[in-house]
């Protein structure tokens, strides 16, 4: 991930389609994957991590609590929420409650 010397920046993210200035590629690098797909690809870093390519740290987008590991952090009660324009955004639970009203519906790995 990133750049090495005398590696040739890409025109753009293979899944977000920004130009590599847009979506950070040239400030934070990118994320070549070839094992998924025949031909390779080439993500900027947000992309990379909504495939789940990589792993990016997360915090609420209120509070700024840090997400623990993505499994732990679901049995807790985070959620993401897109905004009006698509983007999708980490909320603890606490969050949740205060600012939608909602209780997010934690699984207990139980049945019924």
């Amino acid at each position: 991930m990133g750049m090495k010397a005398g590696d040739v920046v890409p025109e753009s993210c293979d899944c977000c389609g920004h130009d590599a200035e847009d979506c950070g590629m040239l400030e934070n690098g990118w994320v070549s994957d070839a094992q998924f797909l025949a031909g390779g690809g080439v993500y900027c870093r947000a992309c990379a991590h909504l495939l789940r390519l990589v792993r990016l740290e997360e915090e609420c987008v209120w509070c700024d609590e840090p997400m623990v590991e993505e499994e732990a952090a679901e049995a807790r009660g985070w959620v993401y929420y897109a905004d009006e324009f698509g983007s999708l955004h980490p909320c603890c639970p606490a969050c949740l409650a205060r600012r939608f009203g909602i209780t997010a519906r934690v699984s207990l790995g139980r049945d019924g």
